[in-house]
């Protein structure tokens, strides 16, 4: 089944989680497909950069998909799960073309994980975002406390994790979490505008300067961060609250 759909505009890819059912839920079908359409796009001399989106208008990503999961108890069951899904986060941050997640709707828990692995967040209005894995027992597992903590203001990135509350397009684009909201009812046209203006340059131009921001960075170190975020959400994962979340929402 075909659950990451690839199409091409101009010189961009664009890469959409296409389980709209399922709120474009992350499982391990997700996770090959879009591991593999990440690898070839950066490949593609033809592709100039990366959008990530989600099918539909009502969200981008909810995060892991609670069903497919819901057997996974002890720690040393998670922890596979959430390596693999941190390796496709880990594919997208170290990309070196420019990417872009187009927001489409609301971006939770994992969903938020895997737009702040992407260069640029770029959303429509009147949708929301959060860390909100604190609500179900459990920390950021698939990087994204790293990559907020890198690419936000570090005040501003421990508040929405501290809290897990979810924050309005404006209050996250106030925050450095986003980085485009459009307002326009022809919104993603809107926000395709944007993007192409903001990338229109000359790919070796665009992979230049991706090269020089990659090279700023202590890349073995952010690794190693996000490898223990790894970990310490797997162990989690093993706890009563989190089981009982879980039991919560497979019995809404």
């Amino acid at each position: 089944m075909t659950s990451v759909i690839v199409t091409r505009r101009n010189q961009a890819a664009i890469i959409t989680i296409y389980r709209p059912k399922q709120r474009n839920a992350i499982n391990y079908e997700v996770m090959d497909q879009l591991s593999q359409a990440i690898e070839t796009a950066e490949a593609d001399e033809g592709i100039n950069y990366i959008v990530l989106t989600g099918s539909g208008d009502k969200v981008f990503c909810s995060g892991g998909d609670v069903k497919a999961f819901q057997e996974l108890q002890t720690e040393d069951q998670a922890y596979p799960m959430l390596r693999k899904m941190g390796d496709v986060l880990d594919r997208l941050f170290f990309c070196k073309k420019p990417t872009v997640a187009l927001l489409n709707g609301h971006a939770v828990g994992g969903g938020l994980e895997l737009a702040m692995a992407c260069d640029f967040r770029v959303a429509r209005a009147n949708i929301q975002v959060g860390f909100i894995q604190g609500s179900i027992g459990l920390t950021t597992g698939w990087g994204g406390s790293t990559y907020a903590l890198t690419r936000m203001n570090q005040s501003e990135a421990l508040t929405m994790l501290m809290s897990a509350d979810r924050y309005s397009s404006e209050e996250a684009l106030k925050n450095g979490c986003l980085t485009y909201v459009t307002h326009d009812d022809q919104w993603e046209e809107s926000a395709y505008l944007y993007i192409e203006n903001l990338l229109k340059r000359a790919p070796l131009i665009l992979s230049a300067y991706k090269n020089y921001w990659l090279n700023s960075l202590d890349c073995h170190s952010i690794r190693l961060r996000v490898e223990e975020e790894i970990k310490s959400c797997a162990c989690l994962w093993a706890t009563d609250e989190h089981h009982r979340a879980v039991e919560a929402f497979l019995n809404r």
